[in-house]
């Protein structure tokens, strides 16, 4: 008795997170796209431009070149917050055997727009 086994479940080992916020966190907006969304290169989404977006009261346009998308604005039931890992720790609360792992924190999501018909095409 007394002794785990090797696939014994091991408790968890406590940690704490520190997120912090440079200056005012920007207001950021979820989009919820209901189509295929490719560049014409076939390159990554990642870091491209997706086009020019506009809200009028729940009403939202994505504009790109000639094409836009259509859709409206949603509160969150909760705010999200957009958190990067940095690598970095410190000492939680001076304690220099527990550590606190350091997130940049990026901005609050409050809203998403959402997109559920195809873009129309303006000539």
């Amino acid at each position: 008795a007394g002794r785990r086994s090797p696939g014994a479940l091991r408790r968890p080992r406590a940690m704490a997170v520190l997120v912090r916020f440079e200056g005012k966190p920007a207001e950021l907006i979820l989009l919820e796209i209901q189509s295929m969304a490719i560049m014409e290169d076939g390159s990554p989404l990642a870091g491209q431009f997706l086009g020019l977006l506009q809200a009028k009261g729940n009403a939202v346009t994505l504009t790109n070149g000639p094409r836009t998308l259509y859709g409206k604005l949603q509160d969150l039931p909760k705010p999200l917050v957009l958190m990067e890992r940095t690598g970095r720790e410190e000492p939680f609360r001076g304690d220099k055997v527990r550590k606190s792992f350091i997130l940049k924190a990026h901005g609050v999501v409050r809203r998403k727009a959402i997109f559920n018909q195809r873009p129309q095409l303006s000539v």
